[in-house]
């Protein structure tokens, strides 16, 4: 490949001696971080139930804190645990010893990172939290080490040798601490019971808030829709829809039974205003009248809604609550605009 399509192309499917041998080796980091894994699996014991139990008992917080690598690890398990149902939060040992300590009552859970046992500024930060009524759990590859004696319960990943050249740059411990945090969050999360929804809650943003929004966070609330009775007169359904909160996209009108009869597309009767030089506002809403849109439960997911869109093609779905009892209405544009996703072959306004 010449040096002037190099320059210009960002990748290139280059195989060469240099190459290969760098995939071989990238290939083989993954498989003894992997082989190594295993090896903490089978190593591991009834220690993480304990450490687990501690933390569902307590209505306190879960702090991790580790140094340097340790410490970026677990800040990913202290995220990894706030956002499955576990309060938690990271704290630099450092930052501990100089005030921070302070952030840790009785009744938490202090998580400590160390895979010698014997980082200096988690060694001062577990003396001075002996005095307290906290829980303290550690992380490390030595079970003999000076924090493992002053821990109440250790959770071991073993002496893994890491996978780089020098054996020093941490990388397998690392990605074992990890593993082993996230199995720690795990199994918090099944035993509290933790669900879809509370997931949701902790989650509203992006894709992921996307995928997990329900109707209920979408749906126009009954008492922003003008709502009508059989028989209104034409001037009465202007007045309710031009006094609705959400500009009037549609109105519902019940029977006497408080059931929903159908709907009104306010522009049905706007077409006619303009078309027609004289319209009866005595007359009855009744004509205008549109068969009753599919219902949908609240608890329903957006994905539930957008089949319901795709099978029946409506630009509305009724919303009831478990109860079978109307409670609002799911426009099909708000659920394309906030899913992402459109419910057809093409965008379809109320």
């Amino acid at each position: 490949m010449s040096g002037q399509n190099q320059t210009n192309t960002p990748y290139s499917k280059r195989v060469d001696a240099d190459w290969l041998q760098m995939l071989d080796r990238a290939r083989e980091v993954i498989r003894r971080e992997a082989k190594a894994l295993e090896a903490v699996a089978a190593r591991l014991d009834e220690q993480i139930c304990n450490v687990a139990e501690h933390i569902l008992s307590t209505s306190g917080l879960v702090v991790v804190s580790g140094v340097g690598k340790s410490g970026l690890v677990g800040e990913k398990i202290s995220a990894t645990l706030a956002s499955t149902g576990t309060r938690s939060i990271s704290l630099d040992p450092l930052d501990a010893l100089h005030g921070s300590l302070g952030r840790i009552r009785a009744g938490d859970v202090f998580l400590a990172l160390s895979n010698s046992g014997e980082t200096e500024e988690l060694r001062q930060v577990v003396s001075a939290l002996k005095a307290q009524p906290v829980f303290i759990a550690l992380i490390t590859g030595r079970a003999n080490s000076s924090l493992a004696q002053e821990a109440h319960s250790v959770l071991g990943i073993g002496p893994v040798q890491e996978v780089c050249t020098l054996g020093l740059t941490p990388t397998t411990s690392t990605t074992a601490m990890m593993a082993l945090g996230d199995a720690l969050a795990l199994i918090i999360q099944e035993r509290r019971g933790f669900t879809e929804r509370d997931f949701a809650r902790f989650h509203p943003g992006g894709s992921l808030g996307r995928k997990l929004a329900r109707v209920s966070d979408l749906m126009w609330p009954l008492e922003t829709i003008p709502v009508l009775r059989l028989g209104a007169q034409l001037a009465e359904v202007l007045v309710t829809i031009c006094g609705a909160g959400r500009g009037a996209e549609v109105a519902v009108v019940l029977g006497g039974d408080e059931k929903i009869v159908g709907v009104i597309n306010p522009r049905t009767i706007a077409g006619d205003l303009m078309r027609a030089q004289h319209l009866e506002l005595e007359a009855s809403v009744d004509a205008y009248i549109q068969r009753p849109p599919d219902a949908i439960r609240d608890n329903a997911s957006l994905s539930d809604a957008i089949q319901v869109f795709l099978r029946d093609g409506g630009d509305v779905l009724i919303v009831q609550d478990t109860a079978g009892r109307f409670i609002g209405l799911l426009s099909r544009r708000d659920v394309e605009t906030n899913s992402g996703l459109r419910c057809g072959s093409r965008v379809v306004d109320v």
